[in-house]
């Protein structure tokens, strides 16, 4: 069989390769090996002081920034307020004069209702006031010196007068047998007549009659309140400005009274309900200013109103009320967010988080470097993280803390460094 001349090469470069990976051992080595020469070399001026001179890192010249100190929670906002608009008196809605979905503010008409039989009601009871209010001024009238009553009481004295001396001519008659004992009998009643005539009239008081004149005047007053009140429930009025955000009832639809008929929420100023926890809660105080990213909203501003008392018991956090703008109307309840309070302020540098260093306790540092290129670790704390940078504070204005290099020299060594320039 004939060998091809593709597998006969093959055989040939396999034992070249075999060949030259044993030929150390076959010929031995003809050349010594050079030792490897560092590049760092030690400095002759000083025994513990390490150099490495060729390696030149960049520096940072730390310009500090005023930096919040900020509270990170989520929270989702609810409406200031949300009532139910009630009917005041059974009757049927005429109109409804707001749009629902829109804007109202405090006192606006939401709903008309029918008015029955009040204006003539109201008509009718003011012209019962008016004849009260005459009764009564008659009343002042006659009690006057020159009035009806003293001259009512002056002829019925003179009236008792006549009657007696008639009484007692007829006595006297009756006595003599000129008239008969009747005649006697009824002088004496026309005498008692008189007399309780004048005992009335004596005993009419012009205080008593003022009071109860008055008094029927604030009773018909008190019947045309309760009808102007029924009048003006007849217009179904927004308690406070707010969203209206539906009505329960329609047109020609009869309502009860006390019967929820709109639906009105505040959106002009919203509250977000925010999480604190309780190792946290003590920093937050009424009136800090609070960052807020709704989702799908962007960002917005806000200012902590009201922090609970208690906690939540089975999350262990104290919720946080923030008061929110909402005056464009471009938020809704119930929206998530991010909040971030703002505790405080401090001085803070801006740098890359690959210039922070971690230790075996996990606190965070950098590398700083003195005038004579000496590196010092410095500690530091993250106060805010914007995008890929990171805000620490603890550096002083104008040092120099080492970026690119400095993760290839550790704390006490000398080296050449390169400033870069400032990050703000």
């Amino acid at each position: 069989m004939k060998i091809r001349m593709s597998y006969i090469s093959a055989f040939i470069i396999a034992g070249l390769v075999v060949g030259w990976m044993y030929s150390d051992n076959i010929i031995g080595v003809s050349e010594e090996v050079v030792p490897f020469e560092s590049d760092f070399a030690f400095s002759e001026t000083g025994e513990d002081e390490k150099i490495v001179p060729n390696l030149i890192t960049q520096a940072l010249k730390v310009v500090n920034q005023r930096v919040p100190i900020q509270i990170r929670a989520r929270g989702v906002t609810r409406t200031g307020f949300d009532i139910d608009v009630i009917s005041r008196r059974n009757a049927f809605v005429a109109a409804r004069t707001a749009i629902e979905g829109g804007w109202v503010e405090t006192g606006a008409t939401l709903l008309e209702l029918d008015k029955g039989t009040l204006n003539a009601d109201l008509d009718a009871a003011r012209a019962e006031r008016r004849a009260a209010v005459a009764a009564y001024e008659e009343i002042k009238k006659r009690f006057r010196k020159d009035g009806a009553w003293v001259a009512q009481l002056a002829a019925a004295r003179a009236d008792l007068e006549a009657v007696r001396s008639n009484y007692e001519a007829t006595e006297k008659l009756v006595e003599r047998g000129v008239k008969k004992p009747i005649a006697k009998l009824q002088q004496m009643a026309e005498l008692k007549a008189a007399e309780m005539r004048l005992i009335e009239l004596q005993s009419l008081s012009e205080e008593f009659e003022l009071s109860t004149s008055y008094a029927g005047i604030k009773a018909v007053d008190a019947r045309i309140s309760m009808l102007q009140e029924q009048m003006n429930f007849t217009t179904v009025k927004a308690p406070k400005s707010g969203w209206l955000e539906e009505f329960h009832v329609e047109v020609g639809e009869t309502v009860g009274e006390n019967a929820p008929v709109a639906r009105l929420i505040g959106l002009k100023s919203l509250i977000l309900d925010a999480p604190i926890p309780q190792t946290q809660i003590s920093k937050i105080r009424i009136g800090d200013n609070v960052d807020l990213d709704i989702d799908g909203a962007g960002k917005r501003k806000g200012q902590v109103n009201k922090i609970a008392t208690s906690a939540n018991q089975a999350t262990r956090t104290f919720n946080v009320e923030i008061l929110l703008d909402n005056s464009d109307g471009t938020l809704r309840a119930g929206m998530s967010a991010g909040v971030s309070v703002i505790i405080a302020y401090v001085p803070a540098f801006k740098i890359s988080p690959a210039h922070l260093n971690v230790d075996e306790a996990g606190l965070l540092s950098v590398k700083t470097v003195a005038a004579d290129g000496v590196v010092k670790t410095v500690p530091v704390i993250v106060t805010q993280t914007v995008g890929n940078a990171a805000y620490v504070s603890g550096l002083q204005d104008g040092a120099l803390i080492l970026g690119m290099g400095q993760a290839f020299v550790s704390d006490g060594i000398k080296v050449a460094y390169e400033i870069v320039g400032e990050t703000k």
